[in-house]
């Protein structure tokens, strides 16, 4: 059993409450190992939560919605930290007060602040980043996994981006749905499989009809998500301390953009004194976040961190230079 579905078991398991020994049994291996898999799946933001019960200590990914009274407060007192002035000498202490208190409300329960998961199928893979479009209850979707699990072939009517190629019947032998940044593609594997060994990627949105057949999924289909997410926010990141973002947004269709997307942990849009479209967020600078950036450069201005601007600088000019 390859590492990735050895993840996966361990996710199958914890949809009920379970310790480190029970675990183990589970899966037929060490506590050590069962202490790297949890550790793992702390970094996947995947709603992993500690329970205590008897003196000991059980785990379990929390699927449903929860309420946490001290999270809604420190969001709160974000909020009223928001909208003290920077250069007021009885605001400055107001707010390292907060930043106090904000700390102190945290870790009297830290595992009430992961998020949440969304998902416990093997076969849907989210980035639990910005950007993170929860699409699962989509028809489209759930039609593709149920072929996934079964093992069957699927026809999907697709529309290609480039115009000349139009729309085709495409059958595909399809193995995994995965949400990357706002973008939810189905990975399978084309006539061409064989040949290449390439997975194609296809559009979720672009795909208007799927019809689930009577035939086997093509052999040999050996897929590892860990590469697909190798830059992205969420998943199989390194361990990076995630930042505080501050940027100002020169466009509506960008804000609009931001309105509609799923973030975790959530962005605060506002409007400082000059009217101008601030988003506060809190994220891992990771590659996949910079190229977005640096796409959009002309419809943004990075407020902070200092670094990060003065890091995209410095790649923009390298950029003109070899131009």
């Amino acid at each position: 059993m390859a590492g990735y579905e050895k993840i996966n078991t361990v996710k199958e398991l914890l949809k009920r409450e379970m310790t480190v020994n029970q675990l183990a049994a589970a899966i037929g291996r060490g506590p050590r190992t069962v202490f790297r898999y949890l550790n793992l799946l702390r970094s996947e933001n995947c709603g992993l939560h500690t329970k205590k019960h008897d003196g000991e200590t059980f785990f379990v990914i929390q699927t449903e919605e929860k309420v946490s009274f001290n999270q809604a407060v420190v969001r709160q007192l974000e909020k009223i930290k928001k909208n003290m002035s920077e250069n007021s000498s009885s605001d400055i202490k107001n707010r390292k007060l907060l930043d106090k208190l904000v700390e102190a409300l945290q870790v009297t329960d830290p595992d009430e602040f992961k998020p949440e998961a969304i998902t416990t199928d093997r076969d849907l893979v989210l980035d639990y980043g910005p950007f993170s479009d929860n699409k699962i209850q989509d028809v489209m979707v759930n039609k593709i996994l149920d072929a996934i699990h079964k093992k069957l072939r699927i026809r999907i009517t697709y529309a290609h981006a480039r115009e000349d190629k139009g729309t085709e019947a495409i059958e595909v032998s399809p193995v995994k749905v995965i949400m990357r940044m706002d973008t939810t593609y189905l990975i399978a594997a084309d006539e061409t499989f064989e040949q290449n060994g390439i997975f194609k990627n296809y559009l979720v949105e672009h795909i208007s009809n799927v019809t689930i057949l009577a035939k086997p999924v093509a052999e040999g289909l050996l897929f590892d998500p860990a590469i697909h997410y190798k830059y992205t926010y969420g998943k199989y990141t390194t361990q990076d301390v995630p930042q505080e973002v501050t940027l100002l947004l020169k466009k509506d269709w960008l804000k609009a953009q931001f309105e509609k997307s799923h973030f975790n942990p959530p962005v605060t849009i506002r409007k400082d004194k000059n009217k101008n479209c601030l988003v506060d967020m809190k994220i891992r600078l990771t590659p996949d976040f910079k190229s977005w950036l640096m796409g959009i450069l002309p419809d943004v201005q990075i407020v902070k961190p200092e670094s990060l601007k003065k890091e995209l600088k410095e790649l923009l000019k390298k950029t003109l230079a070899e131009m």
